[in-house]
């Protein structure tokens, strides 16, 4: 499985929809070099992983999603797992000024992207793609 973090500006992260905001991606993380998955370190993790915030971004508040791409029965369409996390709400400061352009949640993946839909048995890949948008690394 892999594991994704976005963010998505907002003027109030207690009452906006998260499906109003513009959302763009902090981190990800899936197939290893050595065959593991992201799954397998959050495992031996006791359930965590860790992150950055990029340090350019404007000060204000935001959503923060993360979410779990279950591929162990991806091999066809409509089959992957996609996991949210509750979204957090977070106050960033700071002197950034980084305004990142975003993608809509639904709608920002599709059955065909690559990273949706794959067989993780047989052929054994040895690469992934991961959907959505390119991680913003400030």
């Amino acid at each position: 499985m892999t594991e994704l973090v976005y963010l998505a500006k907002t003027s109030d992260a207690k009452t906006t929809s998260p499906s109003s905001l513009q959302w763009f991606k902090i981190y990800q993380d899936g197939l290893h070099s050595d065959g593991k998955w992201a799954s397998d370190t959050v495992n031996a993790n006791g359930g965590k992983y860790s992150f950055k915030i990029p340090s350019n971004i404007a000060a204000g508040q935001y959503l923060l999603r993360g979410e779990t791409i279950g591929l162990h029965v991806a091999s066809t369409y409509p089959v992957s797992q996609i996991h949210i996390e509750p979204c957090v709400q977070l106050n960033i400061t700071g002197g950034g000024s980084a305004n990142p352009t975003g993608v809509s949640f639904p709608g920002a993946y599709k059955g065909t992207d690559p990273g949706i839909t794959l067989n993780i048995y047989y052929p054994v890949p040895t690469s992934y793609t991961f959907p959505g948008p390119a991680v913003y690394s400030g």
